[in-house]
């Protein structure tokens, strides 16, 4: 199964990717209608893109008290019917990352479905900012990262002269 993995360092704020998933959904180029959305942070000049993490255990799809919402077994995608969604916006309140929405015409949820293995977001982002990829892939570029930070706290340490190797450490 592959997820999502954005890259907010690498997102230009450029609002391709809200375009084409709307164009992709809807037929139509409104971001208003996507289903993955750039949060912008002013005041630390950041654009971050928010979209469905598609969650082992769906906060959503356990909130739905009509069973709109289900997970597609080839993707591993949420999968919203149309016709059973009322817009209560239970999930919207239930997603932990914000990346769930309310299309305000039709009154019914909005939640990325992977566009069904394709996703168009990926496709079209010219910077990289958003990669879809296997999930031992993710973790392994999580991991990374979390390695870099260790790294570099450790090498601040030596610097500021908290802990240096072989000057009094135990030996």
């Amino acid at each position: 199964m592959n997820v999502l993995v954005t890259y907010p360092e690498r997102c230009v704020g450029c609002r391709i990717c809200e375009q084409w998933c709307s164009w992709k959904h809807e037929g139509q180029v409104n971001p208003t209608k996507s289903r993955i959305r750039v949060h912008r942070v002013h005041s630390k000049y950041l654009n971050i893109p928010v979209t469905c993490m598609q969650c082992a255990k769906s906060p959503c799809i356990a909130a739905c008290r009509e069973g709109a919402l289900r997970k597609d077994s080839a993707t591993g995608a949420v999968i919203v019917d149309e016709e059973k969604c009322i817009g209560c916006r239970r999930c919207v309140r239930a997603c932990p990352y914000g990346a769930v929405a309310i299309d305000k015409d039709k009154r019914i949820v909005l939640i990325c479905d992977l566009c069904g293995g394709e996703p168009q977001c990926v496709a079209h982002c010219r910077e990289g900012a958003i990669e879809y990829v296997s999930l031992a892939v993710a973790d392994r570029g999580h991991r990374a990262a979390y390695v870099e930070t260790v790294v570099a706290t450790m090498a601040a340490e030596t610097k500021d002269g908290i802990k240096a190797t072989g000057e009094g450490g135990c030996q």
